[in-house]
Formats: C-alpha cells, structure tokens, sequence
C-alpha cells in the first residue's frame, strides 16, 4: 500500500503508439476535474504529452531551453507552462531523429527539474514515458526517488505485451524483488481477435491485475481534433466513466505489485496460446559469471590456453596512437575534451621522458598531430555531426596528407554517423574515418588493427609503379627511443648497397609515401613481434606484398646473414659481401677496445625464452665468460634463445626471478644483465637490463659492452649523492 497519500508520483508505461499520452493527459484532466493538483512531464522526444491539456499548444521543451540559453540560465518557468483546470504541463523534449542521445536528454531533463522543488508542490505527478525503449535513460523516471506507481498501458497486440513484458524487467533491475511498485495494466483496446483472453492471460501470468479496459472509440478522435482531451468534451460520454475511476483509483491507497515478468518462451507461449502456466526466469549471477570465465581461460595440466587477448586500453586509444605516425595527417578525435586529453599524454609521454632524461627526439610523440572536436553536453544529447564537420572542415583547409577521424564512446553511443564524412574527401584530401567508439569496437589492440587496415584500404595506391631497388619497413614500434637511430643504421646499410627505404609503413610517413608503399617491391619487417607478424599476414593477403624472410637484424651474425639475402634478392651478393667486410672490422675494432677493459670478467644473463645469441657472441668475443645463462621460460615452449646446439648445455631453465637471485649471490658475477629488472646488490657488480628493442646491425651488443665499461667506470655511490640536489628539487 502506498504511504504517502497526499503526494503521489505515477509512471505511465508501454510500447510506443499504444496510447499513452492520450490516457497520461485524460487521467490528468480527470484528477484536475477532482481539484487535485496535477503535473505532467511529458518524456517523449515527440513533446506532444500535454498538447490536448495546452489547448493544442507546442510548449517549450526543457532541453531546448537548456540547449538555447544554456542550464546557468534557464529557469523553470522557461518550460513550465499552466494548461486545462491550471495542471501543470512540462516537456522533457530531445533531438531530432536519428541523432543524439534521447536517453541523455531525459536524464538532463530530469537533473533541471531537479533543481527546483516543483513536484512537491502538486498532489499527483504524472511521468508519459516512451516505455518501450527501457535505456537507462528513459528509465529515470521509473527510479523510486521518482515514480511512486506503474501503469503498464497495452493492446492485445504481441508486441505491445512483448514491450510490457520488458518494461517488468526494466523494474525488476532497478528494484530487484524487495520491492512492489507496479499498480497494474491499462488496458487499451484495438479490437483484435482474442484481444481480451491475450491480456488477460498475460496479466494472470505477471500476477497483475487490469485495471482498467479503454475501449476504441470516435471520441478521442473527436478530442483530438478539437485539441483537448475525452474529459473536456460536453456530454456524458461512457469513455469518461474510465478515467474518472482511474482517476478515483489513485485519489486512494493504491495497492502494488512486484514485477513478475516471463522467458521470452513462456511469454510467446502464453500471449499467443490458451495455456496459463508460469515459468519465471531469473537470472544466475554465479553461473554467468562461472560461463565468463570459461570463455577467458581453459586450464589443462600447468598450462593455460589464453582465449581471449589482454586488454591494453580502449580501442580509440589504439587507433589514434596509430594515426598519429602518418606525420601529415591531422587526427581529430570525435569526442569530449577529457578523452583526447587522456590519449594525448599516452602518446607524449614517452617522447617528453626520454627528451628529459636521454636528449632523445620523438617528433610523433613530443608533439602529435592530434586534436579534438570537443563535444559538450548539447552534441551528447542533439548529435555531433556539425560539430564534427566544422572541425573536418578546418582541418582541410590546412591541406595535410589526410585526415582520420576516431570516435570516442560519447559519439559512438550517441550514435554520430561517422561514414557519412568521409563524404567530406577532396581530391587532394582523403578523409578517413575510423569508428572505434571508444571501447566499444574492442581494446587498444583492436584499434590499432582497425586502423592500420583502414587506413591502408584507404590510402595505397594498386596502380602505384614499381620502383626498383627500393624497400618498405612494416611495423616498426611506434615508442622506441632509438627507432629513428634504428632506421638510420638501416638506411645506411641499405644505402651503401644502392637500395633506397621506400615508406616506413606506421613507423614515421607520410600520406604520400604510404600511397605509394606498393612501389617498393620487396617488405621488410622491422621484428617478428606478433603485431607485426599480424601486419604482414594482413599486407600479404590483402595486397600480395612480398616480404623477406628475415626482420631487421640484431648483431654481427643475423646481419650478415640479412644483407646477403638482400644481395640474393636484388642481384648485388658482392656488394653485400664487401659490406659485411666492412662492417665486420668494424666490429672488430670495436670488441677488441672492449675487451682490453672486460676481458675475463663473470656475466650472470637472465633471457626470457628468445634468441639472445647476438648478445652472447659478443659476450665471448670480447673474452668474458658466462657464470649462468638462465632463461625464464614462462610459456613452457621449446627454447629458442640460441641457435648454437652447443650451448644449449651452458643453459638453465629458470621458474622465478627467486631462485634466480639466489643463483646469483652464490656466483658473485662481475655483470649481471637481464631481461627484466633486478635488485641492485653490491657496488662492484654492474647492472644492466636486456633493451626490449636492441639496437640494430653488427654492432648491437659492442653497444651494451661500451656501457658496461663506463659503468665501471661510474663512482655508483657519487652519482646518487649527485642525483640529491635534482631529485629534492623536483620530486620532493
């Protein structure tokens, strides 16, 4: 029973065009007829609720006055107008459709009156909801802080109890079965074959009771086009006797009902045959919970089967760090401020650390061609797209190489069209547009895939000429600090063999040289990572590129062999083997300098499970020796950290960084380097790391060799007291 007589808050429900704010405004005529107070919110982006009560009158709709003057501004009595017997009349309104958010708008809406102690100063509150679109949004008004009581207005029509059905389920995951706040069904009659015994069965199965039968009668029309309600007609019409028991029925303690609603089985079952069992589906949080779990690992033995990849962030995220290397692109994220933002110091932040801290440039990530459209609160509730094309259009009269558009999740789920710009494209000017909406396409992952894809469907060119004695470079990691001193080595390398870099395909290029990627006609990927194995797979499918068999090489014996199989390729082996004499006393030179300095010292290495042996050759050939090589092998697959069978008895599998440790301070190495990592003990060993990314060519390790040396070299204990002054100045 309802407690609170003197103020109560109804909510009419049910499938769009069944009737409801034709009853919504009868039932308020009704009240008023009573002389009881009476609001109604109309909360149908239609704003027609209160027309018949307003005399015919349009009112003004509160999300137009909150668009037009803004919420600083805007006052109630911008929206709240005084219609038939003085019922107030209010109209939640929305956008146009087929844009924006309707959902948002009501709960915008709803926040306004919020503001102001209106409801509390009428007996009764009327809500005429768009019911069969039970959004989180649409479904404010059913909250309990709102709605006191439910109607559920309906036909015998399949769908109109099908929405009636959803709207019980709507209540009963807002109030779950603690608490009964459904007063029962309306019914609206249409004069269908079994109508009644449709209903009827329907409301026995949901243990609710028909309040009210609304026959199908001239008279509404006849209200309608006199622009008011059935209850303001002369005579004594026998639809009138409806709302006024209705009207009767809430004036009274009305009793409540939990919401009941069926399986979509029983419920075809039980509208549309003669039978009036119940079976009532309730969901098992335990068991889907248990299901999702399974769908992310499978256990068999010690090993476990990943199904599903981790999440790294949002796809948005992914594409745009992707875009941002096509350095005349101008990338524009679709969305607020604060998602761009968010991206933005992911892409930067690794170029402003290593310029503070290595003097290393980052260009895409120190400054990347990245914007925003900024979307407010009005594009989230009335759609984005002008907003968007006022920005795409700004952009093209810079004249970049493309623009790329990335949807975040507020333009995604309000659904902007973004295909519809790429409509926008110029000759000159491509305009891309990659619908990631947020997270909703997928992880980071899945974004930089949709944006490699989409991007090189876009912008290379099938008929692009050869152009001989050229190479492309594919998928190089986009954050390495030393990707540009990287390719630099490369190009030298590929330089003195007569071979020119074509495009650097989502390293660092433009539009231009990704247009023309099918002019080099050999591939060369930058690491056998799996998103770069991935890349390739997608090139060589969908373009027919050819790639050499090896990536980018790492040390003295994987570039050797490399610069061969390009002399194989392009008819220059000579060439290839002059190069790698010349490179090769280099090296030399290069080790046999280190060696005066580290010969005979101890190596401790700890590898994860992958080829090390340019690390290794180097080790020996400057005249080290290895205490322990330990690979950590968390996978359990075949070790493949060493091609030299030989030294396959100089390895140890490991199982923790633990019993590495102890391994450790038993050995008393000279250098401890490893692939992660690792507590710092005495001062007089050296520590390194294994650079995720080596530096690439025959002199990969002499590198890692010369910083041991001048690690050696370092008073360790100095340097710390020397980092004092800087670190209590900027941290402290």
């Amino acid at each position: 029973m309802s407690e609170n007589i003197q103020h109560l808050e109804l909510a009419v429900y049910g499938k769009g065009g069944i009737g409801k704010s034709t009853i919504s405004a009868n039932l308020t005529a009704a009240l008023a007829q009573r002389g009881l107070r009476v609001l109604q919110i109309g909360c149908d982006p239609k704003h027609d609720s209160t027309r018949a009560l307003m005399g015919g009158e349009r009112i003004p709709t509160v999300l137009d006055v909150l668009r037009d003057r803004g919420k600083e501004n805007a006052v109630i009595e911008d929206v709240l107008r005084s219609g038939y017997l003085g019922c107030g009349c209010i109209e939640a309104g929305g956008p146009q459709p087929g844009v924006g958010c309707a959902g948002r708008g009501i709960i915008s809406a709803f926040e306004f009156l919020g503001r102001y102690s209106l409801r509390e100063s009428y007996d009764r509150v009327i809500y005429d909801v768009l019911g069969d679109v039970v959004c989180g949004g649409f479904a404010v008004s059913v909250r309990r802080e709102y709605a006191d009581a439910v109607f559920l207005v309906t036909s015998g029509e399949y769908m109109a109890l099908y929405a009636a059905n959803n709207i019980l389920r709507g209540i009963r995951n807002f109030d779950s079965d603690r608490y009964a706040r459904v007063a029962g069904i309306i019914y609206n009659e249409r004069k269908l074959e079994d109508e009644d015994g449709r209903v009827k069965r329907f409301a026995d199965a949901v243990g609710l009771p028909v309040l009210a039968k609304v026959p199908k009668s001239e008279a509404f029309a006849l209200a309608e086009e006199k622009n008011v309600t059935l209850m303001q007609l002369e005579g004594d019409l026998p639809e009138k006797k409806v709302f006024e028991y209705l009207a009767e029925l809430v004036s009274s303690p009305l009793k409540l009902h939990k919401a009941n609603p069926l399986s979509d089985e029983d419920h075809e079952r039980i509208v549309l045959g003669n039978e009036t069992s119940l079976s009532v589906s309730v969901p098992a949080p335990e068991a889907a919970e248990t299901q999702d779990a399974a769908q992310e690992t499978s256990v068999s033995g010690s090993t476990q089967k990943v199904t599903r990849r981790p999440l790294y962030g949002c796809a948005f995220n992914g594409a745009a760090t992707t875009a941002v290397h096509l350095t005349d692109a101008v990338v524009i994220a679709h969305g607020p401020k604060a998602c761009a933002f968010y991206t933005w110091q992911n892409i930067s932040s690794p170029g402003r650390r290593n310029i503070f801290n290595r003097g290393v440039l980052m260009p895409s990530s120190i400054s990347p061609n990245f914007e925003s459209t900024d979307i407010s609160h009005n594009e989230a509730v009335f759609g984005g797209m002008e907003l968007l094309r006022r920005s795409v259009r700004d952009a093209l009269d810079r004249k970049p190489g493309a623009v790329i558009v990335i949807s975040t999740c507020v333009s995604g789920i309000i659904g902007d069209d973004l295909s519809s710009i790429e409509e926008m494209s110029t000759d000159e000017v491509p305009v891309i547009a990659l619908a990631t909406d947020g997270d909703l396409a997928g992880d980071y992952m899945e974004g930089l895939r949709m944006a490699q894809e989409t991007i090189l469907q876009r912008l290379v060119d099938r008929q692009a000429p050869e152009v001989p004695m050229s190479v492309n470079i594919i998928g190089e990691t986009a954050i390495a600090s030393n990707a540009d001193s990287n390719f630099a080595v490369m190009e030298r390398l590929l330089g003195m063999m007569g071979i020119r870099v074509n495009c650097r395909c989502f390293g660092s290029c433009t539009a231009s040289e990704l247009r023309g990627l099918l002019s080099a006609p050999v591939n060369i990927l930058a690491a056998n990572t799996s998103d770069a194995l991935e890349l390739k797979e997608y090139l060589e499918k969908n373009f027919g590129c050819r790639f050499l068999d090896a990536p980018l090489p790492i040390g003295l014996e994987a570039t050797s062999e490399w610069l061969l199989s390009l002399g194989d390729i392009f008819g220059c082996r000579e060439k290839a083997r002059e190069i790698i004499q010349q490179e090769r006393r280099m090296y030399d030179e290069a080790v046999g300098r280190a060696a005066s300095r580290l010969r005979g010292k101890r190596v401790f290495l700890t590898a994860i499970n992958a080829r090390t042996d340019w690390l290794m050759d180097t080790v020996l050939d400057a005249g080290m020796e290895f205490c322990h090589i330990g690979v950590l092998n968390y996978m359990r697959s075949p070790l493949i950290v060493t091609e030299h069978p030989d030294r396959l008895s100089m390895i140890t599998e490991i199982t923790s960084t633990a019993q590495t440790e102890e391994l450790r301070r038993e050995l008393r190495p000279d250098i401890v380097i490893s692939a992660y990592t690792v507590p710092k003990g005495d001062d007089d060993v050296v520590y390194d790391v294994i650079p995720m990314l080596p530096d690439l060519g025959m002199l990969s390790a002499v590198m890692i060799l010369q910083r041991w040396i001048s690690l050696m070299d370092t008073n360790r204990k100095g340097s710390w007291e020397n980092d004092r002054e800087l670190f209590e100045k900027y941290y402290s």
